[in-house]
């Protein structure tokens, strides 16, 4: 069906969100014949098909499915269904969503019409397609389908410096928490820390450029070496009182935080365990002091 060393499919896209435009940069910047862009958005298709030399908008779903080899639908999850069972599929034809969370049953229609299927999911966290472009080399891609759709999507991620694990569908859900607690939590954590600094004079966004300093060497510290040496913090030292201070602090200053920083606290504490820095009296004085403490925020 497709010659695994032959750039030259043309390729269509329906979505031209962050992560689609991403993957089709990436495709198109290692010679992939990145051909066509559907998207609701005509304005979206637009600013796509300026980014790419030779690509086409067109103007729907059926029409993308037409003009092209292989189809990567990169809408948001929820939409790709709806997508992939309203749209005619033609055999012979790759058609590969790019969702994280969701398995190949959301493809059945064009398998049914004799389209190949699969998934391709980037393990990354894209704010801009500029930013995304860059960061690719080096991403995980977690790639499910059959042996043929798995050794082309392979050799397309390899192309474009990707590295591949292999999904089953009923581990997709699990994956995917992952990166979203990795992704979109740490965010989020670092959003509601950074608002800490306004307690002490500063505002969000110098809280959020002297911390996220701290986030890249974390993550430095994780490849390096590995997981439980990288585990640091006052718990992990067996540092009971500087740990009950933060806790008065929270308590204190901003309650709503409580909770969430004995949570994260109790399951650091069997990683830092693990590590050989602190000792069973010391573990076990942390988790009842922050066990302790795990509620009183909620009163406040």
């Amino acid at each position: 069906m497709f010659d695994l060393n032959n750039k030259n499919h043309r390729i269509g896209f329906i979505g031209a969100g962050v992560v689609g435009t991403s993957l089709a940069l990436a495709l198109n910047q290692f010679g992939y014949n990145v051909g066509f862009i559907f998207s609701r958005s005509i304005k979206s298709s637009e600013i796509f098909a300026k980014l790419i030399p030779g690509c086409n908008v067109v103007l729907s779903c059926d029409a993308i499915s037409e003009v092209s080899d292989i189809v990567f639908i990169t809408t948001p999850d929820d939409e790709i269904q709806n997508v992939a069972s309203n749209t005619k599929w033609r055999s012979k034809q790759l058609v590969v969503h790019c969702s994280g969370a969701s398995s190949l049953d959301i493809l059945d229609h064009p398998k049914k019409q004799g389209a190949q299927v699969g998934s391709l999911h980037p393990l990354q966290a894209f704010a801009s397609f500029e930013d995304g472009l860059l960061s690719i080399p080096g991403t995980t891609f977690a790639i499910e389908g059959n042996e043929f759709v798995r050794n082309y999507l392979t050799s397309l991620t390899t192309d474009i410096q990707g590295k591949v694990i292999y999904l089953n569908s009923q581990d997709k859900v699990l994956y995917h928490l992952t990166g979203v607690m990795m992704g979109g939590m740490l965010s989020t954590l670092a959003a509601s820390v950074s608002d800490l600094w306004r307690l002490f004079g500063y505002d969000r966004d110098q809280g959020i450029n002297a911390l996220s300093k701290m986030i890249i060497q974390v993550g430095v510290n994780l490849r390096e070496l590995g997981i439980p040496d990288a585990i640091a913090g006052p718990y992990a030292r067996g540092d009971v009182g500087t740990v009950k201070k933060h806790l008065t602090e929270l308590l204190n200053r901003s309650p709503e935080l409580l909770s969430f920083y004995c949570e994260m606290a109790l399951i650091g504490l069997p990683y830092a365990f693990e590590k050989g820095n602190l000792s069973r009296k010391k573990f076990d004085e942390i988790q009842d002091l922050l066990l302790s403490f795990k509620f009183k925020g909620d009163s406040k």
